[in-house]
């Protein structure tokens, strides 16, 4: 299984003096998304996770989804109105009660692939268990977030949120970090038109 892949991989990486095993993060978006996702539920190894347009419930992915013919290849042969239990034995959602480590959730809400109700229903649960969590829906209605801007606010966002938890530096996540880079970006932006505007 993909799990047992990532984590021998990661176990290298520590036996070769690469990562601090103390020290680790997790993210990713769509298939690394559901990956994030099903580490939260497996394992409390990493310090802080990530999770970008992941699937936590199969079952419901199925009818939400527009790629249903595409579920074979994460599930197997087997068809979900004939038999439900390969789909929830391989939703991180059958196992969230274990999960503990703090989680940063991101979704455009009109995600036609992996619709962002999969992204809400990880939030809920994280909120429910007591679990550090925040969520992020952007608008648009494509598999990724459409414009710079909210680009740049995921990054922000994200960075902050690893820096705080495995890193052990800064304070947290806080929007004035996201505002501050924007406001720098366009100030930014106006100076350099400024000056090209000045030398035409």
């Amino acid at each position: 299984m993909g799990y047992e892949d990532i984590i021998t991989g990661v176990d290298h990486l520590i036996d070769e003096g690469i990562v601090d095993e103390d020290r680790m993060g997790v993210l990713g978006w769509s298939a690394g998304g559901h990956w994030s996702n099903w580490i939260l539920t497996q394992t409390d190894r990493f310090k802080a996770i990530s999770s970008g347009a992941g699937t936590m419930n199969w079952i419901s992915m199925y009818a939400q989804s527009d790629v249903q013919r595409n579920r074979q290849f994460y599930i197997g042969d087997e068809f979900l109105y004939e038999d439900f239990d390969p789909y929830w034995d391989q939703s991180p959602l059958k196992y969230i009660a274990d999960a503990k480590t703090p989680t940063m959730i991101h979704v455009v809400e009109g995600d036609p692939r992996v619709p962002s109700p999969q992204s809400v229903e990880l939030h809920m649960a994280l909120k429910k268990l007591g679990v550090d969590t925040e969520l992020f829906m952007y608008p648009g209605d494509s598999h990724g977030i459409p414009d710079a801007r909210n680009r740049l606010v995921k990054s922000v966002s994200e960075m902050a949120w690893m820096d705080y938890y495995v890193r052990g530096i800064g304070n947290k996540f806080d929007w004035d970090m996201v505002l501050e880079t924007l406001e720098s970006s366009e100030e930014s932006q106006v100076i350099s038109d400024g000056a090209g505007q000045g030398g035409s």
